[in-house]
């Protein structure tokens, strides 16, 4: 059946290669050969307007190409036809997408003239890329964007769910990824400094580069709705584990707590995560899915919620609410990295019975509402475009 499969996706890769009019590289023609040249690879394209992370990326290709480089993104099984082609070649990025004469990005690659840099995003990247691309360009310096621990998520998702094999299994394998296949990079980036310390028992220390989140107000604190007219609770995520967990918990262990004092909040949860989701059928719970324009779930809802168990990395949905204004109520895990300060950035609690009294009374108190949201944007500071500028220093030196 496997083979049967393969050969369906390859016969359907063909006839999109075929079927594209234009053959050429999105932007190879802007390449400059006297400028430095970075080359991203990722498993996937990024797809900034569908989770934190990709946005992130966004951010740092936006910097180095404000930096005068050629940049270039490499991902597996891209067309033209990808919405995301367009929109980073409109950046002025170089994309590269299967053609006749480039079946994969590492026939393309062999063809750049000048290779300065490589950026690894991810572990699974890493691992996929490393060997090959070491061998098509063996003088580009090397770095490793972690993104977020992933041995350290498994091994949190083992203390919840000690039994499940596949668990274990990805923390065996991302284990050896980041503590021993990335010794071999030039820099190793990790998400925040909690991070970084972590890694430092597995890594030289002069290798680690905190990048975290980058983030910044995309509304006027004057545009957002005041407390009384606002209503229910937002959370937002993609189907990522530690997501499905925190919607479920969220719905089966916390809300319930809630709609005893008041039966009439809603939740509306953004994202694709409904698919993963089973017995969730309480009219309160609303899956909207992929929303193109976030604003107004933003400035509507009363309260953001992370009630995450378990993962890794910064939380970007939580910069993502300060971005808006918007009051956060989230746990231990969700506030790792993000250098909250409990009841003055947001509120933080892990048992159930605490989540649920903290938004009870959020919800009804305007006067710490209005305090945690007149410090969103000072919570924004640590995630300003102008913390890359010493970092970008460090890694162009190379």
């Amino acid at each position: 059946m496997g083979i049967f499969k393969n050969l369906e996706l390859y016969c359907n890769r063909k006839k999109i290669i075929k079927s594209q009019s234009d053959q050429s590289i999105p932007n190879y023609n802007t390449y400059n050969p006297s400028k430095k040249t970075i080359v991203f690879f990722n498993i996937n394209m990024p797809s900034p307007d569908q989770d934190s992370g990709s946005n992130r990326l966004k951010e740092i290709i936006w910097f180095f190409k404000s930096k005068n480089y050629n940049c270039i993104i490499c991902s597996k099984d891209t067309f033209r036809d990808n919405g995301y082609v367009s929109y980073f070649s409109k950046m002025g990025v170089i994309v590269f997408v299967e053609t006749n004469q480039y079946k994969t990005y590492f026939d393309f690659v062999k063809s750049i003239p000048k290779v300065d840099f490589v950026w690894y995003y991810g572990a699974r990247t890493l691992l996929y890329n490393l060997k090959k691309i070491k061998e098509i360009v063996p003088n580009a310096k090397s770095i490793f964007d972690m993104v977020d621990i992933h041995f350290l998520r498994y091994k949190r998702a083992m203390e919840i769910d000690p039994k499940r094999i596949s668990i274990k299994k990805n923390y065996n394998k991302f284990f050896f990824v980041e503590t021993r296949l990335a010794q071999t990079a030039d820099f190793v980036i990790t998400i925040s400094d909690i991070e970084k310390e972590i890694m430092s028992k597995y890594i030289d220390r002069d290798k680690l580069i905190t990048i975290s989140n980058i983030h910044y107000q995309k509304i006027k604190k004057e545009e957002t709705l005041p407390f009384e007219d606002r209503e229910d609770i937002l959370f937002i995520g993609s189907g990522h584990e530690p997501n499905i967990d925190a919607v479920t918990y969220l719905y089966h262990e916390i809300m319930p707590i809630v709609w005893q004092q008041n039966a009439n909040i809603k939740v509306n949860i953004i994202g694709n995560v409904k698919d993963k989701i089973k017995k969730i059928t309480d009219s309160r719970f609303i899956f909207r899915g992929y929303v193109s324009n976030i604003d107004s779930l933003f400035t509507k809802n009363k309260i953001m919620v992370a009630p995450l168990r378990f993962g890794a990395g910064v939380k970007g949905k939580i910069g993502q609410a300060f971005e808006y204004f918007l009051p956060v109520i989230t746990s231990s895990v969700g506030a790792e990295g993000m250098q909250l300060v409990h009841q003055k950035n947001a509120l933080v609690y892990d048992t159930k019975e605490e989540f649920a009294s903290a938004i009870i009374d959020l919800y009804n108190n305007k006067t710490v509402w209005t305090e945690l949201q007149q410090n969103s944007e000072k919570s924004l500071e640590p995630f300003s475009i102008q913390v890359l500028e010493p970092i970008f220093l460090r890694i162009d030196a190379l």
